[in-house]
């Protein structure tokens, strides 16, 4: 078994071993199996990009559902425009999981980086919860991509690239309320955080297994 298996399989492990000591978990049964988990880990499938999710806000996409599973701490000081905060530590509590097998939302789970969302992502997992998707990066990748891009140098500017980056000035001025001046971007003042909307489910959800 190559290294890397090894290491994801000892995750796993422990993870399991430490859930059984959290709450609202010991009634629930893993479903689904480390090998499979294994499979799904390697696809790569499970994340969104910032560019994906910076169009999902400004475009307010209804179906959207951002879920920040840091602390409240961390959350209160800055987090994405309409995220709701579940910590990792409580996302098997009460309803709390119920979002994720719900066929009215979009999910997309986010922290720092993105190491505390892809745990949170794989514990939904292997109790057959869709985990919905995991912000690639994270909020660093967030404040490198939308808050602060940076125009690719001109020997690598390819027109895919000017695209990308045009959008990204947009979102930027969107998101920080910064004002293009010459060709730059002057900020007026620092980004505002909108206060979270916290959605309710538009219908009864079912499925999920607890």
């Amino acid at each position: 078994m190559k290294r890397r298996e090894v290491f994801i399989m000892g995750v796993l492990l422990i993870g399991s071993i430490i859930s059984i000591f959290l709450p609202d978990v010991k009634p629930l049964k893993h479903i689904i199996g480390p090998k499979q988990l294994l499979y799904e880990i390697n696809k790569q499938g499970r994340y969104i990009t910032t560019d994906e999710v910076a169009k999902m806000i400004m475009e307010k996409d209804p179906v959207l559902l951002l879920i920040d599973v840091r602390s409240p701490e961390e959350y209160k000081k800055y987090t994405l425009d309409g995220a709701m905060n579940i910590p990792a530590d409580k996302i098997m509590e009460g309803d709390n999981k119920d979002y994720f097998n719900s066929d009215v939302y979009n999910v997309v789970l986010f922290s720092n980086g993105s190491s505390l969302a892809d745990q949170t992502w794989l514990r939904l997992r292997s109790y057959d919860y869709k985990g919905g998707k995991v912000l690639k990066g994270g909020l660093n990748e967030w404040y490198r991509t939308i808050l602060n891009p940076q125009k690719p140098a001109d020997d690598i500017l390819t027109a895919k690239l000017e695209k990308q980056y045009l959008f990204r000035k947009g979102a930027q001025i969107y998101f920080t309320g910064a004002t293009p001046v010459a060709g730059k971007v002057s900020k007026k003042s620092k980004p505002v955080v909108s206060k979270p909307i916290v959605k309710h489910k538009k219908k009864e959800v079912t499925g999920g297994c607890g």
